[in-house]
């Protein structure tokens, strides 16, 4: 169907992935155009470079009369968007996100899937930055707007396609189906399992389940295609039940198939080896930080070598990776104060981004400014983010943000809840503001050179990255 329309309308064009996929169908020679609420986005600065425009609002008047091809995500009430119902009255054809992105994968020949509840976007950047850089021209679709200097989304030629496959569902709650069943991919990559979306699956029993029927799309290939963390025991634990599919494994444990070997670190850079059984494949070196990453950067490895780059090459390539779009993204440096921006929203995903920071940064002190994003996951977790808000020397708390695709308005919990859970467990560093306004004034009393600030979340809390530079240039 891609490959026939011409005139493509996108519901909620300025989400991530949407404004992605509309980079991609505009370099299919598409003519694009979309809508969304009337708010600034992290991806208006990609669609404006690209020449995509968008109406505000979802009256179906909005929608052009040539359009031949409606695109719908979980966003905006999904397919019961009116923008939705009046393309299906009118016979313009319609398809959910997760279709069209199998539909742009289908049409290439090494299809590569990049899925975990954590690590996927940087993964996906990884492989997509490393096989550009090695001379190959892949199509791509990453989670965020940019990575190190490249677009979110790229049109490419024939040969690769990498694909950041998410098990979040299709349109909840009318249909929960993983959206990375969707997808066909001969290539695999996997960096964990975890339980991130409550609102989609009821246990972690049923979101091992849903990567298990996932991994099961390669039973038919003779070739080790799928490449999984060793270190992550809920992975492993659905690998043990995998049959007539074999795979490798990657990790710090002695028994993944590539192990990784004598980390050194410093606040400029990490190197580290990875070795292959006995046999050292090579030394790597990485401008991105943390355990986690490292992790990432050999299941990126691991896949290319397999595809048959040789560690030589990927090495020169990957010491050249800055990150992507707010994944410990440094936005500014003044003062001695470092700032960094983070999409980090599940309990583990602070840790480890606490972790990677305490790694680089042994001597200096971390504060965290956290958003936390949906009421389903922050009542599901509640236990865990305080927990994983402890690491830092000093956490404060925005407002949770609720998601555009979240409809119940739950208000189970609060941000204040957090604080005073920690409280009551004998911690003295998270407080909880009732507004941004009132934490950047906490933050002001307590800002020291030196410091390491984060803002960190998968909502909007991004948008007090000015705010904080100017508190940073009077201390």
């Amino acid at each position: 169907m891609v490959e026939e329309v011409k005139n493509v309308f996108i519901l909620g064009i300025k989400g991530v992935a949407m404004a992605n996929l509309a980079v991609i169908l505009k370099k299919m020679g598409k003519n694009v155009t979309g809508s969304d609420v009337d708010e600034e986005f992290i991806t208006d600065e990609l669609l404006n470079k690209n020449s995509i425009g968008w109406s505000i609002g979802f009256d179906p008047q909005n929608i052009p009369q040539e359009t031949d091809l409606l695109v719908y995500s979980a966003a905006h009430n999904g397919k019961n968007n009116p923008q939705v119902q009046y393309a299906l009255e009118k016979g313009i054809k319609v398809l959910n996100q997760a279709d069209l992105l199998s539909e742009i994968m289908n049409l290439h020949e090494n299809k590569i899937a990049v899925c975990g509840s954590h690590g996927k976007t940087t993964t996906t950047a990884l492989i997509a930055f490393c096989l550009k850089k090695l001379g190959v021209n892949p199509t791509y679709m990453v989670g965020t707007s940019y990575f190190s200097g490249q677009e979110g989304g790229n049109l490419g030629d024939k040969k690769y396609c990498v694909i950041e496959a998410d098990e979040y569902g299709v349109d909840p709650p009318n249909d929960k189906t993983p959206k990375f069943q969707k997808l066909e991919p001969n290539y695999i990559v996997s960096t964990n399992i975890d339980f991130d979306h409550p609102d989609i699956f009821s246990s972690i029993e049923e979101t091992k389940s849903a990567f298990y029927l996932f991994f099961q799309k390669l039973v038919n290939i003779d070739e080790r295609r799928l490449f999984l963390c060793a270190d992550d025991q809920k992975l492993m634990g659905v690998a043990s039940q995998l049959q007539m599919i074999t795979y490798k494994t990657f990790g710090f444990s002695e028994k993944a198939d590539f192990v990784i070997k004598n980390i050194q670190t410093d606040e400029t850079h990490c190197q580290f080896e990875l070795y292959e059984g006995d046999k050292k494949v090579d030394e790597f070196t990485l401008l991105i930080f943390g355990e986690k990453n490292i992790s990432n950067a050999a299941g990126a490895i691991v896949l290319l070598l397999n595809l048959g780059f040789s560690s030589e090459a990927i090495k020169n390539v990957i010491s050249l990776f800055t990150g992507a779009k707010r994944r410990f993204e440094q936005t500014a440096f003044v003062n001695n104060i470092y700032l960094f921006d983070d999409y980090a929203h599940h309990p583990q995903e602070i840790e480890a981004t606490l972790n990677a920071a305490r790694l680089r940064f042994n001597n200096r002190r971390i504060i965290l400014v956290f958003q936390p994003h949906t009421y389903s996951r922050t009542e599901s977790l509640k236990e865990e983010f305080v927990k994983s808000l402890a690491k830092a020397d000093l956490s404060l708390i925005a407002p949770i943000f609720a998601s555009a695709r979240e409809t119940l308005g739950l208000n189970l919990i609060s941000s204040s809840k957090l604080a005073e859970m920690a409280s009551q467990r004998g911690v003295s560093t998270i407080f909880s503001y009732s507004t941004k306004a009132e934490l950047i004034d906490r933050l002001k009393s307590d800002l020291r050179p030196g410091d390491v600030i984060f803002t960190m979340g998968a909502g909007d809390i991004y948008k007090v990255k000015n705010d904080i530079i100017s508190l940073i240039r009077t201390v």
